[in-house]
């Protein structure tokens, strides 16, 4: 679903000033900076420059200026910088990388999240000693396209690897195989991406470009803490194979060995994909390594067999499902915000009624591939419905169209409270604070956890005077430190 990331085109641009910044960067860290304290999460580090900007981090309990480091910058769709920092921080420490992740890019704001990614890059030159060769950025949903477009276009920059969640490339930026960077990606079997990371893994197959797909039983989300501990490995494998690290023989030997058991259990469950995979790691990803003759042999066999051909075929089916089953009530959901009020209304219930019927269809389907299907088709109407009512909402400011999507998406899934946040963003946004506050109680009722969600929503500012706005947000931390306490 590539086409959700068209309001990064005017991002691109912006990155040519980051590049320019780039051929300057620092090395060692400027000596009258503060310290920044090792081995904690800090929530909220302001950029000496732009105090307005800042980032969540992470420094390793080793962290030391008297050496340099390797950097992940990250970029979350929803401005929630903390978010990977604490899921990967124990990653972060095991391999010694600092994790930087921005508190302010966000999803329909491109300027901001170009300023974003600017300010931090700067910053953390500034105040850390960073391995120039050794730089990722790393993004889950927009924020992996906000990603991919900083590693293509900062040349200068010399991005070494991209990390993608739930999400590639951006619809205004197509692969290439002259691409200078590694590309790790993450999918769940429910993401509505599925196919766009399916087509992204051929195509990087193709062109026996450095490339690592890691798939997993999930929805679009950042993955899973030890899958990205498994990615993290085989970024330091890469590293080692291009001389950017010291080889590990004991480090390598085990990945060879986790390898070697992957394709053996993918040969055992005649998953031929999942081997292909494997015997291309230990084809590519050990060449200069280890002796990877055998498995050459392997591989090349296992490209003109037809169980490939079949397990090809069968996913190519599996896209072609899923477009299938989406094509009309996206067509209507894109229509949704051009017709008139009796139109509209309409139209609404004519997707609604589609979407609960593709939902319930999914729940009763007794294939597990078809019903992987019918669940990715319902999420990505409803990722689409999501993102164009964030366009209607920030981009083209009608906030009345705005609310239509999101009621309608409110009301197909009762048990999820964004679409409800997002409601109370948009009443927020037009003065009216009954209906937002009312909007908030229930989205904390449908599930939302996280204080940060509505205290640091600079759309739901006028809020923040309110009695009952300032009693949710309590409660929400008493509720947050009681599980801590546990």
């Amino acid at each position: 679903m590539r086409r959700f990331g068209a309001w990064l085109v005017g991002l691109l641009a912006s990155f040519m000033v980051l590049a320019g910044s780039a051929a300057s960067a620092q090395t060692k860290p400027n000596s009258t900076a503060t310290p920044l304290p090792a081995g904690q999460v800090i929530g909220k580090d302001y950029c000496i420059a732009d105090p307005t900007q800042s980032y969540a981090l992470y420094l390793p309990f080793r962290y030391s200026p008297a050496k340099i480091w390797p950097i992940i910058y990250a970029f979350d769709p929803g401005a929630r910088g903390k978010v990977p920092v604490e899921l990967y921080k124990d990653t972060a420490e095991k391999y010694c990388y600092i994790l930087s992740s921005s508190n302010k890019s966000k999803n329909f704001q491109a300027n901001v999240a170009s300023a974003a990614a600017q300010a931090m890059w700067d910053d953390t030159h500034l105040r850390l000693r960073l391995d120039p060769r050794r730089i990722y950025v790393m993004g889950f949903s927009g924020g992996a396209r906000v990603a991919t477009t900083l590693a293509i276009r900062c040349a200068q920059c010399g991005i070494a690897g991209v990390i993608s969640h739930g999400a590639g490339y951006p619809a205004s930026l197509s692969p290439s195989p002259k691409d200078p960077f590694a590309y790790l990606a993450f999918i769940g079997n429910k993401d509505f991406n599925w196919p766009e990371l399916m087509e992204l893994r051929r195509r990087k197959e193709a062109w026996a470009a450095p490339f690592r797909l890691i798939t997993y039983s999930g929805d679009h989300q950042w993955a899973p803490p030890d899958l990205f501990d498994q990615g993290a490995a085989w970024l330091q494998l890469k590293a080692m194979q291009t001389g950017t690290l010291s080889p590990d023989t004991a480090f390598v030997d085990q990945l060879f060995a986790r390898t070697q058991k992957e394709a053996d259990g993918a040969v055992q469950r005649k998953d031929a994909i999942a081997q292909l995979g494997a015997y291309r790691s230990l084809v590519s990803d050990f060449d200069g390594l280890k002796d990877v003759g055998p498995y050459q042999a392997k591989l090349s066999a296992l490209k003109h067999s037809t169980e490939l051909k079949q397990a090809e075929k069968k996913e190519q089916q599996a896209i072609g499902q899923q477009l299938a089953a989406t094509q009309e009530l996206s067509s209507k959901l894109a229509q949704l915000g051009e017709v008139d009020l009796e139109a509209q209304v309409a139209l609404r219930t004519t997707i609604a009624d589609g979407m609960t019927a593709l939902q319930t269809k999914a729940e009763h389907a007794r294939d597990p591939e078809t019903r992987l299907v019918l669940l990715r088709a319902f999420a990505a109407l409803w990722a689409q419905g999501i993102e164009a009512g964030q366009r209607e909402l920030k981009v083209e400011k009608r906030s009345s169209t705005a609310e239509v999507y999101f009621q309608l998406l409110s009301s197909v899934t009762p048990d999820q409270p964004w679409p409800v946040l997002l409601l109370a963003e948009t009443h927020a946004l037009q003065g009216d604070k009954k209906r937002a506050l009312k909007d908030l109680r229930e989205a904390i009722k449908r599930g939302l956890k996280r204080p940060e969600s509505i205290e640091e929503d600079a759309n739901l500012q006028t809020l923040h005077s309110e009695a009952e706005f300032q009693q949710m947000v309590a409660e929400l931390k008493a509720r947050r430190d009681s599980q801590l306490a546990r």
